[in-house]
């Protein structure tokens, strides 16, 4: 009986953590956890900014939670370990569709909003007399990024821009951004690509005698469109981008604020409302949101679907064209 009676409480335990788990997954969210990059990183401002907007307007704790890459918290967002994750559209898409760095397709990763089109460039000390991305062929250069695999492809496209393949370079490679600044600063490299105008480059920009020289893209424009989310803008100088002296043509790409698939209808559609409603406050508190109204962050230009909670918000203010549901429905039929 006693061993029956320890069998019956094993079940009825195995039940209730069941139970308590499903609730919990359905359950308001009570914590809001952002994936982000590590400290410096434009990703990091974001989900800073971001995580204080959604306290202040849902009542509910926020906080950011560093990684050394994207691709270290892609398969959390697409279990459901975390609740909120920053990425590139390029990396979401290669994620959703497992592609690239990603084994096998992680269908569990859903838009929320378009949060930012962040500029990336390569950068050079600005004494080291290099101007142009040509002129980097035979020199050392950062190509790959161990902890942001999508960020591989970006770096080539940019190369193509002026002819040049990473075989072209002699190409090196470092877990993350920070390490990348590094490299420049302590002149491993010549050159090190990254978004722009964040603090990594700025104290990398001070620490140097003459600062840095962000390069322009060369003039075959067209190679950046096989890049998801990626095309060509013009940056003009300004406090917010060190190594921008003149109007310069430089890479953009979308940045998405992803969730899990698995969060409930009803706090996909509270998160959407509450960045949508504070994005001016959030663009007064981070300058480099300013580049998208609130009526863009129902972005048409998405590679992986957006979370149901999102769309039904989103269709109730007028952001959610028939367009947009084309588009969502081939998504997931594929």
């Amino acid at each position: 009986m006693q061993g029956t009676a320890r069998i019956v409480g094993s079940f009825v335990t195995a039940a209730v953590l069941t139970l308590a788990a499903t609730l919990d997954a359905s359950a308001q969210l009570s914590r809001i956890t952002i994936g982000t990059g590590p400290a410096g990183t434009a990703y990091h401002q974001i989900g800073t900014t971001v995580s204080a907007a959604l306290q202040d307007a849902l009542g509910v704790p926020a906080t950011v939670r560093p990684f050394s890459g994207t691709s270290q918290y892609l398969p959390m967002l697409h279990r459901g370990e975390i609740a909120m994750g920053i990425n590139s559209a390029l990396d979401a898409q290669e994620a959703y569709l497992g592609q690239g760095a990603y084994g096998q397709p992680m269908t569990g990763i859903r838009a929320l909003t378009l949060i930012s089109r962040s500029p990336y460039a390569f950068y050079v000390k600005a004494d080291s007399g290099v101007k142009t991305l040509d002129e980097l062929r035979g020199k050392p250069v950062i190509t790959e990024y161990r902890a942001i695999a999508s960020f591989n492809q970006v770096n080539a496209a940019v190369l193509a821009t002026a002819g040049l393949t990473p075989d072209d370079v002699e190409g090196y490679t470092v877990a993350g951004i920070p390490e990348a600044t590094r490299a420049l600063v302590d002149d491993r490299v010549v050159a090190s690509a990254s978004v722009l105008g964040i603090p990594a480059l700025r104290e990398a920009d001070a620490s140097i005698s003459g600062g840095l020289r962000v390069l322009p893209l060369g003039d075959k424009e067209d190679a950046l469109s096989a890049v998801a989310g990626f095309s060509p803008t013009t940056l003009q100088p300004g406090p917010a981008y060190v190594g921008v002296s003149e109007p310069t043509r430089v890479a953009q790409f979308d940045v998405f604020m992803n969730v899990g698939a698995s969060m409930s209808e009803d706090d996909a559609y509270a998160l959407a409302k509450a960045i949508h409603e504070n994005w001016e406050s959030m663009q007064q508190n981070l300058p480099m949101l300013r580049g998208i109204a609130a009526d863009e962050l129902a972005s048409l230009n998405f590679s992986h679907p957006y979370h149901e909670g999102a769309i039904r918000y989103f269709r109730e203010v007028g952001l959610w064209t028939d367009v947009h549901q084309a588009r969502q429905d081939e998504l997931l039929a594929n």
